[in-house]
């Protein structure tokens, strides 16, 4: 499981976006607990199939690495894209019941952090799991 310490990182971080936010009613929480709970197991499955159907081959062949970064790239995608569209929900929310225009400035600035997080994940998981030497 050390393996996958960031792909557990990067779920939770999400899974705690969600919850704490009071824009999201209790069956859409459901829905991203559910989506992000399947998607972490059919990462952690998919990624052992494909580490035990080249284990023993010395050296390893590029159809691992070609097969491993299609796979990483895949669940890196299915998971960030809807993050980012959870984030403009969110963003979306904040925006337009802020009330005052010094709010939606502070709304607009955090704006940057946020998608500096999103391309971090992105960076991480893509390095971590779908690196090819």
């Amino acid at each position: 499981m050390d393996n996958f310490i960031w792909l557990f990182i990067i779920v939770g971080t999400i899974v705690i976006i969600v919850m704490a936010n009071p824009h999201f009613s209790w069956w859409g929480k459901s829905l991203v607990i559910i989506y992000y709970g399947a998607l972490t197991f059919l990462f952690i499955g998919r990624t052992n199939h494909i580490n035990e159907k080249y284990s023993g081959i010395v050296p390893v062949p590029d159809a691992y690495w070609d097969e491993n970064s299609q796979w990483a790239l895949t669940a890196s995608n299915l998971m960030l894209l809807p993050f980012i569209g959870i984030l403009i929900y969110i963003y979306a929310n904040w925006f337009l019941n802020a009330p005052t225009i010094t709010a939606r400035i502070l709304i607009a600035v955090s704006l940057l952090p946020a998608a500096l997080l999103v391309f971090f994940f992105y960076f991480i998981f893509n390095f971590g799991y779908g690196y090819r030497p």
